[in-house]
């Protein structure tokens, strides 16, 4: 029977033993779906218990994750069932999801860029504040913070913003961001997660986000920040004893790399601590590649349903 997160052995395929029932979960898939899926399709072929129960593994999830994000961005499941996981990670990768924002969330994003293009730092201080302070902490994240990083990316590369500009609303957005972890922190009751970039890749508001978020849902979230050696983190995460490391990788031309640089920290780390890969670049990775105990986070949803399994004594 699967056992409970935290207290497993990976076997060799890289992972805890799944339930239907744990896995519908994990993916937001349906049982029906799933069923249907194998059967139709034979997107993968499940093992079974000594009472015939289908029983899943770590890679079987990952995959049913990528086929549930690709199908939601519009791609029959009959057209996508047979590609590889490369191939399903550069249909994610190419094809950006339509996110509508809310009312209150777009206009508080449109608040955010009017700072910024006024230099209005007390501003844009006051205009992030009160999204937080109106909005539950996962919309700001997905739908005020990432898509006014993104507005700002892209008029940085028109040469319409300046670096000043970026260097504004990303440090107002950290030193917020570091407040609200602190806070939630104090309250945390829940299992320990690691959050931190690995050495290369400088990117951290995206990891620090999630940390921010896993710490509203009462997990105790170490945020380590940018930057760290591989063997730095996987040190630090046994001595705190977290069940996993979350790490975020941007450039897909560290990719190669990166994946050398996980392997390291793979090895430095007890084998019951899973691994939480995502970013733009783990879009681009074959799985297969990812080190033992390797979960691919497609987005925040795959994110918020791996925190909820931490307490699901299901698993």
């Amino acid at each position: 029977a699967p056992k409970r997160f935290g207290q497993h052995m990976f076997d060799s395929d890289c992972g805890t033993q799944y339930s239907i029932k744990a896995v519908a979960k994990a993916t937001g898939l349906s049982v029906e779906t799933l069923r249907a899926w194998e059967r139709r399709y034979g997107i993968i072929e499940p093992r079974r218990d000594c009472s015939g129960r289908r029983i899943y593994t770590c890679s079987d999830v990952a995959r049913l994750r990528r086929l549930r994000e690709t199908t939601d961005r519009g791609h029959p499941i009959g057209k996508i069932a047979h590609l590889s996981d490369a191939e399903l990670g550069g249909l994610l990768a190419d094809r950006r999801e339509d996110h509508p924002m809310s009312a209150a969330a777009q206009t508080l994003a449109i608040r955010i860029l009017t700072a910024i293009e006024k230099y209005g730092m007390e501003e844009c201080d006051h205009a992030i504040a009160m999204a937080f302070a109106l909005l539950p902490i996962a919309d700001v994240v997905s739908e005020v913070l990432c898509p006014v990083l993104q507005e700002v990316g892209e008029r940085w590369k028109r040469g319409e913003f300046t670096v000043g500009q970026e260097r504004l609303v990303s440090s107002s957005i950290r030193r917020q961001l570091s407040g609200l972890l602190n806070t939630y922190n104090s309250m945390a009751k829940g299992e320990t997660v690691v959050f931190a970039t690995i050495s290369g890749e400088l990117h951290e508001l995206g990891i620090l986000m999630f940390a921010a978020l896993a710490a509203s849902r009462k997990v105790r979230a170490c945020y380590l920040g940018a930057d760290l050696p591989p063997e730095e983190i996987s040190n630090f995460a046994t001595r705190v004893k977290a069940v996993a490391v979350a790490i975020s990788m941007v450039f897909p031309e560290n990719l190669d790399l990166n994946l050398e640089k996980l392997a390291t920290m793979r090895k430095g780390l007890p084998e019951n601590t899973e691994i939480w890969i995502g970013g733009a670049a783990s879009f681009y990775a074959d799985t297969a590649q990812f080190p033992l105990g390797s979960i691919h986070m497609a987005g925040r949803k795959d994110f918020e349903r791996r925190i909820d399994l931490l307490t699901d004594t299901a698993i």
